[in-house]
């Protein structure tokens, strides 16, 4: 389920925004999860660098 959630986050770089933005709920998973997995994923060395799915490559 959550390989799904982050595939789909990485394909709608909208909805990677309105995650970030509080504004798109995942369902299934706590304020705290929502919470850890922003920080995770917004956690990259170089901001400039586009997103990219490499968590299960």
């Amino acid at each position: 389920m959550l390989k799904e959630m982050i595939q789909k986050l990485m394909v709608d770089p909208g909805a990677w925004v309105r995650l970030q933005n509080g504004q798109l709920q995942l369902a299934g998973i706590s304020d705290v999860e929502h919470r850890a997995l922003v920080d995770v994923l917004g956690s990259r060395e170089s901001k400039n660098e586009p997103m990219k799915a490499i968590y299960w490559k």
